[in-house]
Protein backbone atom coordinates (compact mmCIF):
# COMPACT_ATOMS: atom_id res chain seq x y z
CA UNK A 1 0.00 0.00 0.00
CA UNK A 2 1.50 3.21 -1.06
CA UNK A 3 1.61 5.80 1.93
CA UNK A 4 -0.45 9.02 0.35
CA UNK A 5 -1.68 10.37 3.70
CA UNK A 6 -0.58 12.76 6.27
CA UNK A 7 -2.26 13.36 9.37
CA UNK A 8 -2.41 16.86 10.41
CA UNK A 9 -3.62 17.74 14.96
CA UNK A 10 -3.68 21.10 16.03
CA UNK A 11 -4.66 22.85 19.33
CA UNK A 12 -4.38 19.99 21.72
CA UNK A 13 -3.41 22.56 24.56
CA UNK A 14 -1.82 19.74 26.89
CA UNK A 15 -0.63 21.08 29.97
CA UNK A 16 -0.38 20.27 33.49
CA UNK A 17 -3.93 19.72 34.14
CA UNK A 18 -4.37 23.01 36.05
CA UNK A 19 -7.97 24.20 36.19
CA UNK A 20 -7.64 26.44 33.61
CA UNK A 21 -5.83 24.67 31.04
CA UNK A 22 -8.14 23.75 28.07
CA UNK A 23 -7.08 20.05 27.83
CA UNK A 24 -7.83 17.94 30.89
CA UNK A 25 -6.20 14.59 30.94
CA UNK A 26 -9.54 13.24 32.87
CA UNK A 27 -11.49 13.96 30.13
CA UNK A 28 -9.60 14.71 26.86
CA UNK A 29 -7.18 11.56 26.97
CA UNK A 30 -9.34 9.07 25.66
CA UNK A 31 -10.09 11.07 22.27
CA UNK A 32 -6.71 12.13 22.03
CA UNK A 33 -6.27 8.53 22.19
CA UNK A 34 -8.13 7.86 19.75
CA UNK A 35 -6.60 9.77 16.97
CA UNK A 36 -3.33 8.42 17.87
CA UNK A 37 -4.59 4.52 17.90
CA UNK A 38 -5.87 5.80 14.36
CA UNK A 39 -2.74 6.93 13.27
CA UNK A 40 -0.51 3.88 14.48
CA UNK A 41 -3.63 1.40 12.90
CA UNK A 42 -3.43 3.12 9.67
CA UNK A 43 0.32 3.61 9.79
CA UNK A 44 1.16 1.72 6.48
CA UNK A 45 -0.79 4.74 4.08
CA UNK A 46 0.31 7.86 6.25
CA UNK A 47 3.73 9.05 5.53
CA UNK A 48 3.48 11.67 8.28
CA UNK A 49 1.97 12.88 11.17
CA UNK A 50 2.10 16.72 11.25
CA UNK A 51 2.07 18.32 15.05
CA UNK A 52 0.58 21.75 13.84
CA UNK A 53 0.94 24.11 16.72
CA UNK A 54 -0.48 25.09 20.18
CA UNK A 55 -0.11 21.18 20.83
CA UNK A 56 1.64 22.08 24.35
CA UNK A 57 0.34 24.81 26.48
CA UNK A 58 2.55 27.31 28.20
CA UNK A 59 -0.32 30.58 28.12
CA UNK A 60 -3.39 29.13 29.81
CA UNK A 61 -2.20 29.73 33.55
CA UNK A 62 -3.34 32.31 36.45
CA UNK A 63 -1.14 35.12 36.35
CA UNK A 64 0.77 34.44 40.20
CA UNK A 65 1.64 30.49 38.42
CA UNK A 66 4.09 30.31 36.65
CA UNK A 67 3.47 28.25 33.52
CA UNK A 68 5.12 24.58 33.85
CA UNK A 69 8.31 23.47 31.84
CA UNK A 70 8.13 20.97 29.08
CA UNK A 71 9.69 18.07 31.79
CA UNK A 72 6.32 18.64 34.26
CA UNK A 73 4.02 18.91 31.30
CA UNK A 74 5.64 15.21 30.03
CA UNK A 75 5.10 14.11 33.90
CA UNK A 76 1.75 15.30 34.03
CA UNK A 77 0.55 12.89 30.95
CA UNK A 78 2.66 9.91 31.04
CA UNK A 79 0.10 8.02 28.88
CA UNK A 80 0.84 10.47 25.65
CA UNK A 81 3.98 11.85 26.11
CA UNK A 82 5.63 8.91 28.69
CA UNK A 83 8.37 6.53 27.70
CA UNK A 84 5.70 4.04 26.92
CA UNK A 85 3.04 6.52 25.64
CA UNK A 86 0.87 6.82 22.11
CA UNK A 87 3.25 9.31 21.07
CA UNK A 88 6.30 7.56 21.10
CA UNK A 89 4.05 4.58 19.75
CA UNK A 90 3.35 6.83 17.09
CA UNK A 91 7.10 7.80 16.35
CA UNK A 92 7.81 3.79 16.44
CA UNK A 93 4.92 3.20 13.97
CA UNK A 94 5.66 5.87 11.46
CA UNK A 95 9.73 5.30 11.72
CA UNK A 96 9.83 8.72 12.88
CA UNK A 97 8.16 10.84 10.31
CA UNK A 98 6.21 13.40 12.79
CA UNK A 99 6.47 16.76 12.32
CA UNK A 100 6.20 19.73 14.80
CA UNK A 101 5.15 23.18 13.61
CA UNK A 102 5.28 25.96 16.45
CA UNK A 103 1.96 27.57 17.16
CA UNK A 104 1.25 30.86 19.36
CA UNK A 105 0.91 28.63 22.92
CA UNK A 106 3.85 26.60 22.09
CA UNK A 107 5.90 29.36 20.45
CA UNK A 108 8.42 28.45 22.88
CA UNK A 109 9.35 24.70 22.22
CA UNK A 110 12.55 23.45 20.74
CA UNK A 111 14.21 20.87 19.37
CA UNK A 112 15.61 19.56 22.58
CA UNK A 113 12.73 19.91 24.78
CA UNK A 114 11.12 17.50 21.92
CA UNK A 115 13.85 15.21 21.76
CA UNK A 116 12.78 14.38 25.75
CA UNK A 117 9.74 12.51 24.33
CA UNK A 118 11.48 9.16 24.58
CA UNK A 119 11.68 6.59 22.41
CA UNK A 120 14.43 3.76 21.28
CA UNK A 121 14.83 4.93 17.67
CA UNK A 122 13.15 8.22 16.70
CA UNK A 123 12.78 11.97 17.56
CA UNK A 124 10.16 14.58 16.57
CA UNK A 125 11.56 16.85 13.86
CA UNK A 126 10.52 20.59 15.14
CA UNK A 127 10.04 22.57 11.73
CA UNK A 128 12.36 25.27 11.39
CA UNK A 129 10.04 27.51 9.97
CA UNK A 130 6.27 28.08 11.55
CA UNK A 131 5.31 27.50 7.30
CA UNK A 132 6.15 24.12 6.59
CA UNK A 133 5.67 21.88 3.15
CA UNK A 134 5.47 18.19 3.76
CA UNK A 135 6.32 17.39 0.24
CA UNK A 136 9.69 19.64 0.22
CA UNK A 137 10.52 22.46 -0.69
CA UNK A 138 10.89 21.61 -4.19
CA UNK A 139 6.89 20.51 -4.46
CA UNK A 140 5.34 23.48 -2.64
CA UNK A 141 1.62 22.11 -3.50
CA UNK A 142 0.51 21.60 0.19
CA UNK A 143 1.39 24.40 3.22
CA UNK A 144 0.87 23.66 6.86
CA UNK A 145 0.95 26.57 9.22
CA UNK A 146 -0.23 27.12 12.74
CA UNK A 147 -2.35 30.09 11.69
CA UNK A 148 -0.98 32.32 14.02
CA UNK A 149 1.54 34.35 12.09
CA UNK A 150 -1.93 36.14 10.44
CA UNK A 151 -3.56 36.95 13.94
CA UNK A 152 -1.99 40.18 14.91
CA UNK A 153 -2.73 39.75 18.83
CA UNK A 154 -0.73 36.31 18.41
CA UNK A 155 2.15 36.54 15.94
CA UNK A 156 5.58 36.56 17.54
CA UNK A 157 6.96 40.10 18.02
CA UNK A 158 10.80 40.29 18.19
CA UNK A 159 10.46 44.28 19.10
CA UNK A 160 9.69 43.47 22.72
CA UNK A 161 11.78 42.64 25.85
CA UNK A 162 9.57 39.58 26.35
CA UNK A 163 10.29 38.03 22.11
CA UNK A 164 8.79 36.59 21.16
CA UNK A 165 5.52 37.30 23.47
CA UNK A 166 2.43 38.84 21.80
CA UNK A 167 0.31 40.85 23.53
CA UNK A 168 -2.21 37.33 23.24
CA UNK A 169 -0.15 36.06 25.72
CA UNK A 170 -1.05 38.45 28.54
CA UNK A 171 -5.00 38.28 27.15
CA UNK A 172 -4.41 34.20 28.17
CA UNK A 173 -3.14 35.38 31.29
CA UNK A 174 -5.70 37.42 32.27
CA UNK A 175 -9.16 35.17 31.21
CA UNK A 176 -6.82 32.32 33.59
CA UNK A 177 -6.98 34.68 35.74
CA UNK A 178 -11.24 35.20 36.36
CA UNK A 179 -11.00 31.49 35.35
CA UNK A 180 -9.18 31.37 38.72
CA UNK A 181 -11.45 33.61 40.92
CA UNK A 182 -14.84 31.93 39.25
CA UNK A 183 -14.67 28.29 39.06
CA UNK A 184 -16.32 26.44 41.80
CA UNK A 185 -13.84 23.76 43.97
CA UNK A 186 -13.18 20.62 42.23
CA UNK A 187 -14.33 22.20 38.37
CA UNK A 188 -12.34 22.84 35.51
CA UNK A 189 -12.04 24.79 32.25
CA UNK A 190 -13.69 21.58 30.87
CA UNK A 191 -16.58 22.18 32.47
CA UNK A 192 -17.99 24.89 31.27
CA UNK A 193 -20.08 25.42 27.95
CA UNK A 194 -18.47 28.09 25.49
CA UNK A 195 -14.74 27.66 25.81
CA UNK A 196 -13.69 27.80 22.23
CA UNK A 197 -11.53 31.64 21.91
CA UNK A 198 -8.40 31.05 20.51
CA UNK A 199 -7.90 34.34 22.97
CA UNK A 200 -9.55 32.36 25.93
CA UNK A 201 -12.38 35.17 25.76
CA UNK A 202 -14.51 36.15 23.39
CA UNK A 203 -13.43 39.14 21.53
CA UNK A 204 -15.95 39.62 18.85
CA UNK A 205 -17.37 42.61 20.38
CA UNK A 206 -14.42 44.66 19.45
CA UNK A 207 -14.98 43.62 16.21
CA UNK A 208 -17.16 47.17 15.32
CA UNK A 209 -13.87 49.18 16.22
CA UNK A 210 -11.56 47.39 14.35
CA UNK A 211 -13.53 48.03 11.14
CA UNK A 212 -13.42 51.87 11.64
CA UNK A 213 -9.89 51.92 12.86
CA UNK A 214 -7.39 54.52 11.22
CA UNK A 215 -3.78 54.63 11.50
CA UNK A 216 -2.68 55.91 15.17
CA UNK A 217 -5.04 53.85 16.64
CA UNK A 218 -4.06 51.94 19.94
CA UNK A 219 -5.23 48.23 19.07
CA UNK A 220 -3.25 47.52 22.56
CA UNK A 221 -5.03 50.39 24.78
CA UNK A 222 -8.62 48.81 23.48
CA UNK A 223 -7.81 45.21 23.41
CA UNK A 224 -5.79 45.51 27.52
CA UNK A 225 -8.73 47.24 28.88
CA UNK A 226 -11.35 45.26 27.45
CA UNK A 227 -9.46 41.85 28.93
CA UNK A 228 -8.72 43.45 32.39
CA UNK A 229 -12.60 44.82 32.53
CA UNK A 230 -13.81 41.88 31.65
CA UNK A 231 -11.99 39.35 33.90
CA UNK A 232 -11.53 41.92 36.56
CA UNK A 233 -7.68 41.08 36.96
CA UNK A 234 -5.89 44.88 37.99
CA UNK A 235 -3.14 46.16 35.73
CA UNK A 236 -0.59 46.00 38.64
CA UNK A 237 -1.35 42.28 39.14
CA UNK A 238 2.24 40.53 38.64
CA UNK A 239 2.36 38.33 36.00
CA UNK A 240 4.70 35.53 35.90
CA UNK A 241 6.28 35.04 32.21
CA UNK A 242 7.34 31.14 30.78
CA UNK A 243 10.89 32.05 31.31
CA UNK A 244 10.59 33.79 35.37
CA UNK A 245 10.01 37.41 34.65
CA UNK A 246 7.55 39.04 36.35
CA UNK A 247 5.52 41.68 34.61
CA UNK A 248 2.02 43.73 34.96
CA UNK A 249 -0.67 45.01 32.46
CA UNK A 250 0.10 48.06 32.86
CA UNK A 251 3.75 47.81 32.08
CA UNK A 252 3.02 45.85 28.77
CA UNK A 253 0.57 48.34 27.53
CA UNK A 254 3.51 50.64 26.30
CA UNK A 255 5.61 47.71 24.90
CA UNK A 256 3.27 46.88 22.59
CA UNK A 257 1.59 50.24 22.01
CA UNK A 258 3.51 50.35 18.19
CA UNK A 259 1.41 46.74 17.24
CA UNK A 260 -1.06 48.63 14.86
CA UNK A 261 1.28 50.84 13.19
CA UNK A 262 3.74 48.19 12.31
CA UNK A 263 1.08 45.91 10.78
CA UNK A 264 0.50 48.50 8.61
CA UNK A 265 3.92 49.73 7.90
CA UNK A 266 5.04 45.79 7.30
CA UNK A 267 2.59 45.44 5.23
CA UNK A 268 2.45 48.24 2.24
CA UNK A 269 1.67 51.17 4.39
CA UNK A 270 -0.91 53.81 3.92
CA UNK A 271 -4.28 52.05 3.03
CA UNK A 272 -3.15 48.65 2.00
CA UNK A 273 -1.20 48.11 5.14
CA UNK A 274 -4.38 49.19 6.64
CA UNK A 275 -6.68 46.39 5.33
CA UNK A 276 -4.55 44.26 6.46
CA UNK A 277 -4.20 45.38 9.92
CA UNK A 278 -8.07 45.43 10.60
CA UNK A 279 -8.11 41.71 8.99
CA UNK A 280 -5.17 40.47 11.22
CA UNK A 281 -7.18 41.90 14.09
CA UNK A 282 -10.42 40.53 12.90
CA UNK A 283 -8.68 36.78 12.92
CA UNK A 284 -8.61 36.78 16.56
CA UNK A 285 -11.72 38.23 17.19
CA UNK A 286 -13.87 35.44 15.32
CA UNK A 287 -12.46 33.08 12.11
CA UNK A 288 -13.04 36.20 10.34
CA UNK A 289 -10.30 36.44 7.39
CA UNK A 290 -8.53 33.01 8.20
CA UNK A 291 -9.61 32.30 4.59
CA UNK A 292 -8.26 35.95 3.22
CA UNK A 293 -4.95 35.24 4.64
CA UNK A 294 -4.65 31.23 3.90
CA UNK A 295 -5.75 32.47 0.06
CA UNK A 296 -3.13 35.09 -0.11
CA UNK A 297 -0.50 32.47 1.54
CA UNK A 298 -1.32 29.86 -1.42
CA UNK A 299 -1.08 32.42 -4.26
CA UNK A 300 2.27 33.10 -2.87
CA UNK A 301 3.99 29.81 -2.43
CA UNK A 302 2.43 28.46 -5.76
CA UNK A 303 0.43 26.10 -3.07
CA UNK A 304 -3.10 24.44 -3.73
CA UNK A 305 -3.67 23.29 -0.14
CA UNK A 306 -3.52 25.27 3.09
CA UNK A 307 -3.97 23.72 5.96
CA UNK A 308 -3.89 25.77 9.55
CA UNK A 309 -5.08 25.71 13.21
CA UNK A 310 -5.34 28.29 15.76
CA UNK A 311 -9.15 29.17 15.31
CA UNK A 312 -10.42 26.46 17.05
CA UNK A 313 -12.98 26.13 14.09
CA UNK A 314 -13.04 23.38 11.43
CA UNK A 315 -13.33 24.35 8.19
CA UNK A 316 -13.48 22.49 5.34
CA UNK A 317 -13.32 24.45 2.31
CA UNK A 318 -13.16 28.20 0.55
CA UNK A 319 -15.95 29.76 -1.02
CA UNK A 320 -15.47 30.65 -4.60
CA UNK A 321 -11.92 30.86 -4.04
CA UNK A 322 -8.54 29.84 -6.13
CA UNK A 323 -7.48 26.84 -3.76
CA UNK A 324 -8.55 24.85 -0.78
CA UNK A 325 -8.07 25.44 2.71
CA UNK A 326 -8.88 23.66 5.77
CA UNK A 327 -8.81 24.07 9.51
CA UNK A 328 -7.97 21.34 11.80
CA UNK A 329 -10.23 22.85 14.32
CA UNK A 330 -9.38 21.62 17.96
CA UNK A 331 -8.37 18.65 20.33
CA UNK A 332 -10.34 19.75 23.48
CA UNK A 333 -13.88 20.72 23.44
CA UNK A 334 -15.14 20.78 26.96
CA UNK A 335 -17.20 18.36 27.88
CA UNK A 336 -20.80 20.42 28.05
CA UNK A 337 -20.17 21.09 24.26
CA UNK A 338 -18.99 17.94 23.19
CA UNK A 339 -21.54 16.91 20.70
CA UNK A 340 -21.90 20.64 19.24
CA UNK A 341 -18.28 20.17 18.92
CA UNK A 342 -15.58 17.72 17.99
CA UNK A 343 -12.30 16.56 18.46
CA UNK A 344 -11.22 17.31 14.80
CA UNK A 345 -8.16 16.17 13.07
CA UNK A 346 -7.24 16.09 9.15
CA UNK A 347 -6.29 14.12 6.44
CA UNK A 348 -4.40 14.98 3.72
CA UNK A 349 -4.24 13.01 0.69
CA UNK A 350 -0.86 13.57 -1.18
CA UNK A 351 -2.50 12.43 -4.72
CA UNK A 352 -5.03 14.72 -5.00
CA UNK A 353 -3.80 17.46 -2.27
CA UNK A 354 -7.29 17.73 -1.15
CA UNK A 355 -8.30 17.50 2.86
CA UNK A 356 -10.77 16.00 5.22
CA UNK A 357 -11.84 16.54 8.34
CA UNK A 358 -12.13 13.58 10.59
CA UNK A 359 -13.63 13.81 14.54
CA UNK A 360 -13.80 11.57 17.38
CA UNK A 361 -17.25 10.32 18.60
CA UNK A 362 -17.59 8.50 22.16
CA UNK A 363 -20.07 5.56 21.27
CA UNK A 364 -20.55 4.58 25.06
CA UNK A 365 -17.30 4.35 26.14
CA UNK A 366 -15.83 3.18 22.67
CA UNK A 367 -13.87 6.24 21.16
CA UNK A 368 -14.73 6.37 17.26
CA UNK A 369 -12.79 8.10 14.07
CA UNK A 370 -15.92 9.15 11.89
CA UNK A 371 -15.45 11.72 8.65
CA UNK A 372 -16.89 14.77 9.83
CA UNK A 373 -18.71 17.81 7.83
CA UNK A 374 -17.81 21.47 8.43
CA UNK A 375 -18.63 24.83 6.78
CA UNK A 376 -16.61 26.56 4.21
CA UNK A 377 -15.19 29.95 4.90
CA UNK A 378 -14.96 33.48 2.63
CA UNK A 379 -12.34 35.81 2.06
CA UNK A 380 -14.79 38.01 2.98
CA UNK A 381 -17.15 38.62 5.92
CA UNK A 382 -20.14 37.44 4.82
CA UNK A 383 -23.61 39.52 5.25
CA UNK A 384 -21.50 42.57 5.60
CA UNK A 385 -19.50 43.10 1.92
CA UNK A 386 -19.13 41.55 -1.75
CA UNK A 387 -16.24 40.02 -3.31
CA UNK A 388 -15.51 41.85 -6.55
CA UNK A 389 -12.17 40.10 -6.62
CA UNK A 390 -10.37 38.89 -10.06
CA UNK A 391 -8.97 35.85 -9.39
CA UNK A 392 -6.34 34.86 -12.53
CA UNK A 393 -4.39 31.88 -13.52
CA UNK A 394 -2.01 32.06 -16.57
CA UNK A 395 -1.20 28.62 -17.84
CA UNK A 396 2.35 28.21 -19.85
CA UNK A 397 1.75 25.48 -21.97
CA UNK A 398 4.79 25.86 -24.26
CA UNK A 399 7.71 23.62 -23.82
CA UNK A 400 10.41 25.62 -23.98
CA UNK A 401 9.11 29.48 -23.59
CA UNK A 402 9.76 31.54 -20.47
CA UNK A 403 7.43 33.89 -20.17
CA UNK A 404 8.73 36.84 -17.91
CA UNK A 405 6.34 40.03 -16.79
CA UNK A 406 7.46 43.12 -18.03
CA UNK A 407 4.69 45.19 -15.73
CA UNK A 408 1.41 45.50 -14.30
CA UNK A 409 -1.28 47.80 -13.08
CA UNK A 410 -4.25 47.92 -10.88
CA UNK A 411 -6.61 50.61 -12.68
CA UNK A 412 -9.45 49.78 -9.45
CA UNK A 413 -8.59 48.20 -6.30
CA UNK A 414 -5.69 46.41 -5.44
CA UNK A 415 -2.85 43.69 -5.92
CA UNK A 416 -3.52 40.71 -2.69
CA UNK A 417 -0.98 38.79 -4.95
CA UNK A 418 1.16 41.03 -7.60
CA UNK A 419 1.41 38.55 -10.87
CA UNK A 420 3.57 36.26 -11.27
CA UNK A 421 7.45 37.17 -12.23
CA UNK A 422 7.75 34.41 -14.17
CA UNK A 423 6.29 31.64 -15.77
CA UNK A 424 8.22 28.20 -16.97
CA UNK A 425 7.68 25.72 -19.79
CA UNK A 426 4.05 24.03 -18.50
CA UNK A 427 3.23 26.02 -15.39
CA UNK A 428 1.11 28.22 -14.34
CA UNK A 429 1.68 31.59 -12.13
CA UNK A 430 -1.96 32.83 -10.37
CA UNK A 431 -2.76 36.29 -9.02
CA UNK A 432 -5.62 38.26 -7.23
CA UNK A 433 -6.86 41.84 -7.63
CA UNK A 434 -9.73 42.76 -4.74
CA UNK A 435 -11.77 45.66 -4.72
CA UNK A 436 -11.48 48.15 -1.83
CA UNK A 437 -14.38 47.75 0.52
CA UNK A 438 -17.08 50.33 1.06
CA UNK A 439 -17.92 52.63 -2.02
CA UNK A 440 -16.37 50.35 -5.13
CA UNK A 441 -16.31 50.22 -8.62
CA UNK A 442 -15.13 46.74 -8.61
CA UNK A 443 -11.24 45.44 -9.58
CA UNK A 444 -9.69 45.90 -12.49
CA UNK A 445 -6.02 45.83 -13.42
CA UNK A 446 -3.99 44.89 -16.23
CA UNK A 447 -0.26 42.49 -16.92
CA UNK A 448 1.68 43.22 -19.65
CA UNK A 449 4.03 39.47 -20.32
CA UNK A 450 6.93 39.10 -22.75
CA UNK A 451 6.49 35.10 -23.85
CA UNK A 452 9.71 34.87 -25.82
CA UNK A 453 9.00 36.94 -28.86
CA UNK A 454 6.43 39.52 -28.77
CA UNK A 455 4.41 41.32 -25.57
CA UNK A 456 0.99 40.72 -24.53
CA UNK A 457 -1.41 42.40 -22.33
CA UNK A 458 -3.25 40.64 -20.67
CA UNK A 459 -6.81 42.51 -18.86
CA UNK A 460 -9.44 41.60 -16.67
CA UNK A 461 -12.62 43.42 -14.86
CA UNK A 462 -14.96 42.76 -12.42
CA UNK A 463 -16.81 45.86 -12.08
CA UNK A 464 -20.14 46.92 -9.43
CA UNK A 465 -23.05 46.75 -11.08
CA UNK A 466 -25.03 46.01 -14.00
CA UNK A 467 -21.57 46.56 -16.19
CA UNK A 468 -20.64 43.16 -17.67
CA UNK A 469 -16.89 41.05 -16.46
CA UNK A 470 -14.09 41.70 -19.10
CA UNK A 471 -10.84 39.92 -19.93
CA UNK A 472 -8.76 40.10 -22.92
CA UNK A 473 -4.84 39.73 -24.57
CA UNK A 474 -5.06 35.93 -25.17
CA UNK A 475 -7.05 32.60 -25.38
CA UNK A 476 -9.26 32.13 -21.92
CA UNK A 477 -11.99 31.00 -19.74
CA UNK A 478 -13.58 32.02 -17.40
CA UNK A 479 -15.97 31.15 -14.18
CA UNK A 480 -17.85 33.21 -11.80
CA UNK A 481 -17.93 30.44 -8.78
CA UNK A 482 -14.14 28.65 -9.94
CA UNK A 483 -16.24 25.38 -10.38
CA UNK A 484 -17.97 26.08 -13.46
CA UNK A 485 -16.14 27.29 -16.08
CA UNK A 486 -17.00 28.26 -19.63
CA UNK A 487 -16.29 27.29 -23.11
CA UNK A 488 -13.34 29.02 -24.15
CA UNK A 489 -12.99 32.30 -24.86
CA UNK A 490 -16.55 32.65 -23.89
CA UNK A 491 -17.25 35.16 -20.42
CA UNK A 492 -20.06 33.08 -18.59
CA UNK A 493 -23.35 34.52 -17.28
CA UNK A 494 -23.54 37.25 -19.92
CA UNK A 495 -20.54 38.68 -17.91
CA UNK A 496 -22.80 39.41 -14.63
CA UNK A 497 -21.76 37.80 -11.48
CA UNK A 498 -18.89 38.11 -8.77
CA UNK A 499 -16.14 36.89 -7.95
CA UNK A 500 -14.83 36.42 -11.78
CA UNK A 501 -11.82 33.61 -12.24
CA UNK A 502 -9.96 33.93 -15.12
CA UNK A 503 -7.96 31.38 -16.95
CA UNK A 504 -5.86 32.08 -19.43
CA UNK A 505 -3.57 30.17 -21.80
CA UNK A 506 -0.58 31.13 -23.59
Amino acid sequence: MSKNKIIVLSDIHIGDNSPTVWYQKSFHEPYLTAVLDHVIKNASSIQELILLGDIFDFWTYPPDKRPPSFEQIIEQNPNILGPQGKLSQVLTALEGQVTYVRGNHDMNVTQEDLNKIQNPDYTIKLSPSDIYFPLGEDNKKIVCTHGHLYAMFNAPDTSVKFNPLPVGHFVSRAAAYELQQTLPPGKTVADLTGQTSPNGIDLKSLAKTIMGAQSGFSVTDLLLNYITQASKMPEIQPIILPDGQTTTIAEVKPLYSQLWQQWINNNGGARDGLLVAIKAALADAKDYYMGWFAQKLALECGADLVVMGHTHTPISGLKKGLIQYVNSGFECPSKPDIGKQHVNFIEIDTDSYQGAIFKVVNQQGSYQIEADSAEQTSVIIPGLSQDYSCYITVENQSSISLIQRVSYEANQGHYIVAPTQSIGPREKGRFWIQDYPGITKGSEGQVIYFTGDREITLRYSCPVGLSPNSCSGAEFYTSVDGINWGERNQIVNKGLGHPFFVRFVL
